[in-house]
């Protein structure tokens, strides 16, 4: 063999190596002043590595707290989901994160295109100009429908009542409130968005809620496997909740085209029944002026309408399981409420958001289940959209940033005895419930929740309403020990509730 014949081979040999090396050293690559964490790996990053932390401590939040407390940082840098990553805590950098624009981006990663059926629309995981003009038109027509006033409120109620007769129907029986609630939720957002009722026992939300459950447990806030290693639902569709979510996408957008579809067929032009109606307003004015720069269509539509289902399903829905499991596990301090209720409210009427200064314990137990039993324990999935600095750090553009917001109602320094259900803590030694800026249940900044005052007044109604006509006792059984598992969201482990008239 010639010289020529052998550089011929040992040219390509060679370059493929150094391509390697230089692939990567990039991808081992720490960039400069990025905050301190472990090393990671080419392709997977950490990925391996938390998830063998977060079973060894219980939970990616703690894996993620207990990393910032051995590093002496409250920033923590990662490799995670194909991007890097940082978790933030304490209260003022979260605050930070929160509030400054640079930080209101969204990750674009392999889940969030799953998640939003590789659209990229809607308000959820979009930024920018299209979150900006979509967010305000979306709240803005909701308010005026009476998302936020006397017609939610009203509405609210009549969800109350109907979950008491139903809870009534059932009174002696063991009881799970996982199939109940989700439905009394969806339909106050459903009405005011599409002028929908789910009806009880429903097939379609069931599939959903099973599907979105397993959905869930798969995913977490940094994209979970399938983030970090894609070309996984080739070869694990099932373990890898591939299979799941796509099933998910496949029946909700049938759903919400269905809906659309349904409401293009009795349009009334300038006529707006609902939220649909809007969109299709807006849609049928870009037609006129030919604008094909609009963001008004009927795929943003589709994704806004998604967005809302997923929000519906299982955030508040987890929360009021969770204040009724504190319920339970603590008798005295649901006899307190009662009593409180009671004694503010009567029986005649059921308590409204309105009652809220006269029902300080009731809310002080709500917001501390809240805060110790939180459904988002890591919050925040943003997305820097420029370089900047945090605590000193430099993060490139692009860096995903979490916060730990369990870390933060968690804090030993702060709370004292955080691990404790104290409903004392939100009560000031005048007898007032106590507001603290420790306790971000809903967010801080321009993309706090969108939903938060529907939140509020959905949890306090249906928690009030329920302590005020039943007492709750624990099934046989039942494992009060029991807490939480997780995902992209905390639920409550199943329990059964029986529910005794008052």
């Amino acid at each position: 063999m010639g010289r020529d014949d052998m550089l011929s081979l040992v040219l390509p040999l060679l370059l493929a190596s150094v391509a390697l090396v230089v692939w990567l050293w990039g991808q081992l690559r720490r960039p400069p002043r990025f905050p301190p964490g472990p090393t990671w790996l080419p392709l997977v990053g950490n990925y391996q590595d938390i998830c063998r932390l977060s079973k060894k401590l219980g939970s990616q939040h703690e894996a993620f707290t207990y990393l910032a407390q051995k590093y002496g940082s409250p920033v923590i840098g990662l490799h995670l989901g194909g991007e890097l990553t940082v978790i933030v805590s304490t209260r003022s950098l979260i605050r930070e994160v929160l509030t400054r624009p640079e930080f209101e981006g969204r990750p674009q990663n392999f889940f969030a295109q799953l998640r939003s059926l590789g659209l990229r629309k809607g308000v959820t995981l979009v930024d920018g100009k299209l979150w900006q003009e979509q967010r305000t038109f979306v709240m803005r027509q909701l308010r005026s429908l009476g998302f936020s006033g006397a017609a939610m409120q009203a509405l609210v109620g009549e969800e109350v009542r109907a979950l008491l007769e139903e809870l009534s129907d059932s009174r002696g029986r063991p009881t799970q409130l996982k199939q109940l609630l989700p439905a009394s939720v969806l339909n106050v957002i459903f009405h005011f968005c599409a002028g929908y009722r789910f009806p009880r026992g429903d097939q379609l939300l069931q599939t959903l809620l099973d599907l979105q459950d397993v959905r869930s447990r798969a995913f977490d806030m940094t994209g979970g496997k399938l983030s970090a290693m894609p070309w996984l639902r080739f070869i694990q569709p099932e373990a890898t909740g591939y299979n799941a979510i796509t099933k998910f996408n496949e029946i909700t957008s049938a759903f919400c085209m269905k809906l659309i579809e349904d409401h293009k067929a009795t349009y009334v032009p300038g006529k707006k029944r609902d939220l649909i109606d809007a969109y299709l307003c807006e849609i049928a004015k870009a037609e006129e002026a030919q604008n094909d720069n609009t963001t008004f269509t009927e795929d943003q539509l589709l994704m806004v309408l998604y967005d809302m289902i997923v929000a519906g399903l299982e955030e508040i829905s987890n929360a009021l399981r969770f204040a009724f499991l504190m319920m339970l596990r603590h008798p005295d301090v649901q006899g307190r409420v009662h009593n409180e209720i009671k004694e503010a409210v009567g029986t005649d009427r059921f308590p409204t958001l309105e009652d809220k200064d006269r029902l300080v314990y009731t809310m002080a137990a709500l917001m501390e289940s809240k805060r110790i039993c939180y459904v988002l324990p890591i919050r925040g999935f943003r997305r820097l959209l420029e370089d900047t600095t945090l605590h000193g750090y430099r993060l490139p553009v692009n860096t995903t940033v979490l916060v730990n917001n369990w870390s933060l109602h968690m804090d030993k320094e702060h709370w004292g005895d955080p691990e404790v259900y104290r409903p004392e803590r939100f009560i000031t030694e005048t007898g007032l419930l106590r507001e603290d800026d420790t306790f971000l249940p809903f967010g801080l900044g321009r993309r706090r929740c969108l939903g938060e005052q529907f939140a509020k007044r959905f949890l306090f109604q249906i928690f009030a309403g329920i302590l005020q006509k039943f007492q709750l006792v624990p099934a046989d059984g039942t494992d009060l020990k029991s807490t939480a598992f997780g995902g992209f969201n905390l639920a409550p482990k199943t329990y059964d509730i029986i529910f005794k008239s008052r």
